[in-house]
Order: C-alpha cells, then structure tokens, then sequence
C-alpha cells in the first residue's frame, strides 16, 4: 500500500506491526512527512505481524486488508494505530465503524484467501530481506535501524533531493 507516486524520489518502506508502539509513533512521523513532502514522497507500508509480542497484531493486519478491498486501507490504517490499546476482535469493528468502513461486507472479506495471502507476501518479504522487528525503515533502499526521529528521517529526505539536484 502506497501513499505519493511510486516514482517519486522519495521512496520510503516501512515494515510495521499495528500493535507496536513504535510503529504508531512513526505512523505520526510519517504522517507528518507525507503532509510536508507530497508529491516528492512516495510511502509504502508492508505488514509485519509481530504476534509473539502482540498478540492481535495478525488479526490487525487481516482486518486492515480486508478494509482495503472497500478501497480504505489507510482509513483503517489509521484508525487500527489510533486505537491500538485494544485490537481485539471487538476493538478492530470499533475501528472499522468509526473509519467508516462497511461492517457487514469487512467480516465476509476477513477469511478470504486473497486477503491472507496479501499479508503472507508482506511477511515473505520481511523474512527474506532478514527483517527482526518493527518498524524496520527504509529510505530509497537504506535501511534504518530502530526508529528515527522527524528530524533525521527529514534530514536524509533533503540530503537525497539536494543530491537529486546537483
């Protein structure tokens, strides 16, 4: 899932966890980021499901896919990091509600082997690139470790559009 045009300069992956603190954090950075870079950045978000440490993150990332086929991915997106103290089964309808998101047709989307499959390939990915933990950042193919602040992420964003520049 993408925000900005892929052939932006900017191109920044995330692995992220719904679950994950830090990732709700970088939610808010990258929130920030995409407001002030536009079209100059593209966002990618890829699932992660970190389910030995939060146990309603596999469910979170299954519940945002399915939202995704109503065409409100990042609606839900928000919401699920909003909301994140509580990502129970019953927690993820009071998200899908209050993004607007038509209950009835999300529970049928839910279980469909499209909507799984979506969430494996983002995990395939991250175990194929030796990923360990969310959020695991990259800015036009550089990895970043841990969470980076506002400041540096935006830092290494005018540093590639200078160089792009020159």
């Amino acid at each position: 899932h993408h925000i900005g045009p892929l052939s932006a300069p900017i191109i920044i992956v995330e692995y992220g966890d719904f679950e994950c603190p830090h990732c709700a954090a970088a939610a808010v950075v990258f929130d920030e980021l995409i407001e002030e870079f536009q079209e100059r950045l593209c966002f990618i978000f890829r699932h992660f499901p970190q389910t030995s440490l939060y146990p309603h993150a596999g469910i979170a990332a299954v519940a945002a896919e399915a939202a995704d086929l109503q065409g409100m991915f990042w609606e839900m997106h928000h919401a699920l990091f909003n909301h994140q103290y509580d990502l129970s089964s019953e927690g993820i309808l009071t998200c899908a509600r209050e993004a607007g998101i038509d209950l009835r047709k999300l529970l049928n989307d839910w279980e469909k082997e499209s909507v799984l499959d979506r969430v494996h390939r983002d995990i395939d990915s991250a175990n194929k690139n030796e990923i360990s933990g969310t959020p695991t950042i990259y800015i036009n193919g550089i990895l970043f470790d841990g969470l980076p602040s506002y400041k540096e992420i935006r830092n290494e964003i005018e540093l590639i559009l200078r160089d792009d520049q020159a």
